[in-house]
């Protein structure tokens, strides 16, 4: 077996655990909360688990290249902090994205949790983590492209997905609603994995509600226009299982958007802006009840950060979403 192939085996085990553990109804919010009170350590009981499809993939994309850096291993146990470091300096040195690095030190940190070298390796995580931190601070590092569409752009693009949704259902026979996906974004301010594969017949609920499933399983019912849900309820009246695929969902949003004019391919630019357009709302809200520019702009960010499953307080994520507002 090539150590590719004894790669992709392990990290599909972890995903496969992660999976056992679901079933027995668990979440990854209860795992990382038991890991604090037990051990002090917020990530114990998660580290050799694998929580998506998308992470799985990623993962073994940059640990296939970090095997053809290190030529001559018979072993994965073979490669240590050594090679880490050369495979992080060498990234650094290439001036790879912040968020790519961000990708690499995550993946190895993963990988010595399936080779055994758990805690050296998430030290050297967290130790390249903030020297990224630092590089990017100092403009040394190119840091991520958030372009944010437009509500014109975003519906435009719905439309779009409307139209070719039902063309694929006249050429096909089989029904898609990535468009329906699209409106949970721009409503709610979910993730793309939240507005797809979260989404069940359980989840419309009575009152113009829906249930957003999260991070960590965390839940949230949000309000939702009566179109949108009555479009949801009449969905899952003559469909099964979840609303859309995450992957598929994320192609026909990326060709959507660049036929819609836009240039924000990532679907998690709607849900910024989505969350720009709350923090506007809300800041003027605060105004009109007296509160000063500034305290109003404090207490509207942390309100909208709040919302969006963040703790209110972190100013990285205010930065993320809501750019210099």
């Amino acid at each position: 077996m090539t150590l590719k192939n004894e790669l992709h085996d392990r990290l599909w085990r972890a995903y496969e655990r992660w999976h056992d553990l679901r079933h027995q109804g668990e979440t990854k919010h209860e795992l990382k909360m038991r890991g604090l009170a037990e051990h002090a350590d917020v990530n114990r009981c998660t580290r050799n688990l694998i929580f998506s499809a998308n992470t799985l993939h990623t993962y073994e994309k940059i640990l296939g290249r970090f095997l053809d850096s290190c030529a001559g291993a018979q072993h994965l146990e073979d490669l240590g902090k050594r090679e880490f470091r050369a495979f992080m300096d060498k990234a650094i040195a290439d001036g790879l994205a912040v968020k790519t690095l961000k990708q690499y030190g995550s993946a190895l940190a993963k990988y010595g949790a399936l080779t055994g070298q758990t805690r050296s390796f998430a030290n050297l995580s967290e130790s390249y983590a903030r020297k990224v931190r630092e590089l990017a601070r100092a403009g040394e590092l190119r840091g991520p492209s958030r372009e944010t569409p437009t509500l014109p752009v975003r519906d435009r693009m719905i439309g779009i997905l409307r139209a070719r949704d039902a063309r694929h259902f006249d050429r096909t026979g089989d029904p898609r609603a990535y468009h329906l996906s699209a409106r949970i974004q721009k409503e709610t301010k979910a993730r793309g994995i939240s507005a797809t594969e979260r989404v069940t017949a359980a989840s419309p609920l009575d009152g113009n509600r829906l249930t957003i499933v999260g991070k960590g399983g965390r839940r949230d019912i949000m309000e939702i226009s009566p179109e949108l849900h009555g479009l949801l309820r009449a969905w899952f009246a003559h469909n099964t299982g979840h609303l859309a695929d995450l992957r598929g969902y994320r192609s026909a949003y990326r060709r959507a958007i660049l036929a819609a004019g836009g240039h924000a391919t990532g679907t998690h630019g709607s849900r910024r802006a989505a969350a720009q357009e709350d923090y506007d709302a809300t800041y003027t809200l605060y105004r009109r009840e007296g509160l000063t520019p500034g305290k109003a702009a404090d207490r509207a960010a942390g309100d909208v950060i709040a919302r969006l499953g963040h703790s209110r307080n972190r100013k990285d994520h205010r930065k993320l979403y809501l750019g210099d507002r």
